[in-house]
């Protein structure tokens, strides 16, 4: 039996079993109870809305022509996408072009925003060319934020590999700078948990944190203590002049009144 030849019920677990979601996480994300989502891969609960179809191939990253076996194709991110980008990340001899910082901004947030509404088809054919724009402009700050979305976007199309190549750019054009250093170090630390290196995602999260640290600070009382010591020293030095002075002055005053 042919993924076209399934129950609608099937498709759906099997594309949650492919997103690596168990049936809470699934229901979740729909808003739903774990019991209606069981029902629904049961085959119990029919599907009989477009709207909940769309719903579903929403949050499974798939189209909604997928899950009714009207088409083969299977997700957002084609490997025909996929292969643009990888062209893109292999470039680098592209030419400095004029920063229009501006527009480039604008583009990067459209960017974020596809990617936060799962739009990930979108974001596969605007990220090559964006890639281009940024690498020509030759800041810092927009290749960081650029080459992150590229690595998150490649983690959720299960190009793991892929997706540390570009966090591993993001970090190299971070150079010096500790917080742009320390965001490019979280794509790093996803990349790495996508392909199953715990350990050194773990590693790389915590690196990251401790570059951005504020150094410690001394107490206030330190110094003021180091103050009064030396005064604490000059004391018994002070005291005694003051002293000295007095027993010196005392027999003037005593032959002044003697004489008065």
């Amino acid at each position: 039996m042919t993924s076209d030849d399934l129950p609608i019920g099937r498709r759906v677990a099997r594309w949650r079993v492919r997103r690596s979601m168990t049936q809470q996480m699934l229901a979740d994300r729909l808003r739903r109870s774990k019991s209606w989502v069981d029902k629904v891969e049961r085959g119990v609960r029919a599907l009989d809305r477009y709207s909940v179809i769309q719903e579903l191939a929403h949050v499974l990253r798939v189209d909604p022509q997928v899950l009714l076996g009207q088409q083969r194709s299977t997700s957002a991110g084609t490997p025909g996408g996929v292969d643009d980008i990888r062209a893109a990340l292999a470039r680098y001899d592209t030419p400095q072009a004029p920063a229009q910082t501006d527009e480039l901004r604008r583009q990067i947030g459209y960017a974020w925003l596809s990617y936060q509404h799962a739009d990930y088809g979108q974001l596969v054919r605007v990220l090559p060319c964006l890639l281009e724009a940024v690498q020509g402009a030759r800041s810092p700050e927009l290749l960081v934020q650029t080459y992150r979305i590229t690595s998150s976007l490649l983690v959720k199309l299960g190009e793991a590999d892929l997706a540390w190549l570009s966090a591993d750019r993001a970090m190299s054009a971070a150079g010096d700078d500790p917080i742009l250093a320390a965001t490019a170090a979280i794509s790093v630390a996803q990349a790495l948990r996508a392909s199953n290196r715990d350990r050194l995602a773990l590693t790389a999260a915590q690196t990251a944190a401790n570059r951005i640290l504020p150094a410690p600070a001394y107490p206030a009382d330190h110094e003021d203590g180091g103050l009064r010591g030396d005064q604490t020293a000059r004391q018994p030095h002070d005291q005694r002049s003051e002293g000295e002075g007095e027993s010196e002055g005392a027999p003037a005053r005593r032959r002044s009144a003697g004489e008065w």
